[in-house]
C-alpha cells in the first residue's frame, strides 16, 4: 500500500472519529483538534486497527498524536 492510500484513509479515520473536517493533505494533529481528548484517541486507535488489520502496542499509544505519526506507524506495520 503507497504512503499516499495510508495518508487518505488514516484522514478518513479521523474524520469519522472526531466528526470534524480534516484537511485532505498537509499536517493536522492532537493539537489542532479540541475533541481529541484521551476517550477519542483511544477509539482512534480501534478504528485504524480495524480499518488497516494491525495491532498497535500500548508503547505505540503516545506516538498516534498526528496523521504524520499514525501513516509512519501503520506503514512500519504493514511491512512486517
Amino acid at each position: 500500500m503507497r504512503t499516499e492510500e495510508i495518508d487518505a484513509r488514516v484522514r478518513d479515520v479521523l474524520r469519522l472519529s472526531f466528526k470534524t473536517e480534516v484537511p485532505s493533505e498537509g499536517s493536522f494533529s492532537r493539537e489542532d483538534e479540541p475533541k481529541w481528548d484521551s476517550l477519542k484517541h483511544v477509539e482512534m486507535i480501534f478504528m485504524l486497527e480495524d480499518e488497516f488489520q494491525v495491532q498497535f502496542a500500548e508503547s505505540d499509544f503516545a506516538r498516534l498524536t498526528s496523521v504524520a505519526e499514525i501513516v509512519a506507524l501503520v506503514e512500519s506495520k504493514l511491512a512486517t
